[in-house]
């Protein structure tokens, strides 16, 4: 069903029970001397990640705990900073789904990801503000995490766990992260391309 855990407090052991959690579906994405993060999307075989962390025509290698695989690029939304690698085989968790609209000021949220090229690597900050559309659609999750070059396309989860975000870039000190539901309907569109 989803992969979530239970957890008492962010500290601690949580920690380490919420990056154990995260390494499940958690990936490195290489790409010609660049790193960025990608996350597993389920049992899809797909690799989501930022569009900007993908050389235009070009395969990124994909680094899990378990070794190094040759994806090919799917799709590309550059409007979005979306970007869908293909890895045969590879699965992760069936993930659980954070609406944006269901997040409220203040609340914990951690990155993950592997900024300048370490490996592993947890911050932790607040939900700042959801950026919203005109039509009052999310946009993006702003918080107060720390982030690096390395880990855009990295996941934004809040302390169960779920997903919130893929972490994109940084502006003016605080983390942007694009929604986890834009994200979904993203995955959506390539999966019924390749049906089609």
């Amino acid at each position: 069903m989803i992969s979530t855990f239970t957890t008492e407090s962010p500290n601690g052991a949580t920690s380490s029970a919420l990056i154990d959690h995260l390494r499940r579906w958690v990936v490195e994405v290489r790409n010609h001397g660049s790193t960025g993060t990608g996350i597993i999307w389920g049992k899809s075989g797909i690799v989501l990640t930022n569009a900007h962390c993908i050389r235009d025509g070009e395969d990124p290698q994909i680094v899990t705990q378990l070794g190094t695989r040759r994806g090919r690029l799917l799709a590309v939304a550059r409007d979005q900073d979306l970007a869908a690698v293909s890895v045969p085989g590879l699965a992760g968790p069936s993930l659980s789904i954070r609406d944006a609209n269901a997040l409220t000021t203040g609340e914990l949220l951690f990155a993950y990801g592997h900024p300048l090229g370490v490996r592993d690597a947890l911050s932790m900050g607040v939900l700042h503000a959801v950026v919203r559309h005109r039509s009052g659609k999310p946009k993006f999750v702003v918080a107060d995490v720390r982030l690096a070059p390395g880990n855009s396309g990295g996941p934004l989860v809040d302390a169960l766990g779920r997903l919130v975000g893929i972490n994109n870039m940084i502006v003016n000190g605080l983390g942007v992260a694009i929604p986890a539901t834009a994200v979904a309907q993203f995955v959506d569109h390539v999966r019924a391309a390749r049906a089609a």
